[in-house]
């Protein structure tokens, strides 16, 4: 990993880093709305300036952190324009030896630089703006009334958000806003280059979305520029069909589809609660799949129900047993993955291998190897998943970084990053048994369904 005085950093943080004219820009890159670039699978023409910069070497040997492309039209003629972000000094660290000044300490709002941003309208505002913008919904807080708490969330905020402004994507598009107005932006991608930090899963040469907190400064940004906005996985008319697999009076429980949320969120507001409650009546949760995970998923159907479920998987007396195809073969037939793991602050929702002295949690998992495979003619591992804690992304974590094999199709932790978003892949993980007491006769229920993983 390439270690950087201050200079030399700074140095290839200019914007653009390097310019690359393509090919012609008629064809469909040329019209439409900027798709977006934290959902959207990469345009063959961001592939081919990945390959390019690759190809040309134009970043030093031994450069490891993000890169970026902003694709214009100048004219008749299209160009890429490049940036680099290096990774920071602690990526090289072991997980073991971070500290919450490595990763994301607070910032103070003495501490907020004068820095100012430009729209595609022409408009300006400061970062100190944008952060009031943002804090605005939230009013003050009291100190005795959860004050101490809101004072140190606000401190990690302002972090996310100042820490935003170094992503490859946001100064591409400050770049242009403020020196090619004109320029129709076509496409805007990243991925990383070179080793992955001790704390992260990321894989040379795949493209990710920008870090989450890009998205205060680009939404705002992008205002001027014709560009689409993030759109829901699923709406009414294509969310897939929900399987039945038990309900009774006090309990209904489902096999969910991938791609479909256990409950309705921010940006998908259809999801398996929403789309059952129309036919079976009020549902009440008790736990939830990630949206890109299948499987078993059980709702109450009454509040003492509800109280005696939530007994029951508090208590750990339910037991969810999970399959999952790997990206590769493995070669231990059992065992036990034991890191801790914690939010990543600076690109939330992912979660990474952090100390518990840096909001760490424990986590456990237990795998065994049932089958190994071959699909398209690679070997894949078929295993099963056992939890003793219930993290976020946990299994999707402990398997990426615990066993060297990330889940196939995950889009956050696997070596296809935003590939995965393709319809023809999906996160190959599957709740496939549940077994819990029933909520009113106390008989020991056990639900399961099968996995149905797609080849890719």
């Amino acid at each position: 990993m390439l270690h950087l005085t201050l200079t030399e950093r700074l140095a290839l943080m200019r914007t653009p880093y390097a310019e690359v004219k393509l090919e012609s820009a008629a064809g469909t890159l040329a019209a439409g709305n900027l798709p977006d670039p934290f959902t959207r699978v990469p345009c063959r023409e961001l592939v081919a300036v990945r390959d390019l910069v690759r190809e040309q070497k134009l970043y030093p040997e031994g450069f490891c952190g993000r890169a970026g492309a902003a694709i214009v039209i100048d004219g008749n003629e299209l160009f890429a324009l490049i940036a680099l972000e290096p990774a920071s000094e602690s990526a090289s660290k072991p997980y073991e030896k971070l500290s919450l000044s490595d990763l994301w300490p607070p910032m103070a709002e003495r501490a907020v630089k004068p820095i100012v941003m430009t729209n595609g309208r022409g408009e300006k505002k400061s970062l100190a703006e944008r952060i009031e913008e943002i804090f605005e919904p939230y009013p003050d807080r009291s100190f005795h009334q959860g004050g101490k708490e809101q004072a140190l969330r606000r401190a990690l905020w302002r972090r996310v958000i100042a820490e935003s402004l170094t992503s490859p994507s946001v100064r591409l598009v400050e770049h242009l806003n403020e020196n090619h107005p004109d320029w129709p932006l076509v496409a805007l991608g990243e991925w990383w280059i070179g080793e992955s930090p001790s704390w992260e899963c990321r894989f040379d040469q795949t493209f990710y979305a920008p870090r989450s907190g890009a998205r205060f400064w680009l939404e705002w940004m992008l205002l001027g520029r014709a560009h689409e906005k993030a759109q829901p996985m699923q709406s009414e008319e294509s969310a897939p069909h929900i399987g039945i697999l038990y309900e009774d009076d006090d309990m209904l429980v489902i096999n969910k589809p991938a791609r479909l949320g256990s409950v309705p969120g921010v940006r998908e507001t259809v999801s398996a609660k929403s789309i059952l409650e129309k036919t079976h009546g009020e549902l009440f949760v008790v736990h939830r799949l990630d949206l890109d995970t299948s499987g078993v998923l059980a709702f109450a159907k009454n509040k003492t129900a509800l109280a005696r479920m939530n007994d029951s998987f508090r208590g750990r007396e339910a037991k969810k047993t999970y399959v999952a195809r790997l990206e590769g073969e493995l070669l231990s037939e059992a065992g036990d993955i034991a890191l801790p793991l914690g939010l990543n602050w600076l690109d939330r929702p992912r979660q990474c291998v952090i100390p518990i002295s840096c909001g760490g949690k424990e986590a456990l998992t237990h795998y065994r190897l049932i089958d190994t495979i071959q699909c398209l003619g690679k070997s894949k591992a078929i295993v099963e998943l056992g939890l003793e804690t219930g993290r976020t992304h946990q299994l999707r974590l402990h398997c990426a970084k615990g066993l060297g094999l990330p889940i196939d199709g995950d889009p956050f932790y696997g070596t296809m990053g935003l590939m995965a978003e393709s319809g023809a892949t999906r996160l190959c993980l599957h709740a496939k048994s549940l077994s819990l007491e029933h909520p009113n006769t106390g008989k020991t229920m056990l639900f399961e369904a099968p996995a149905n993983f797609p080849e890719f």
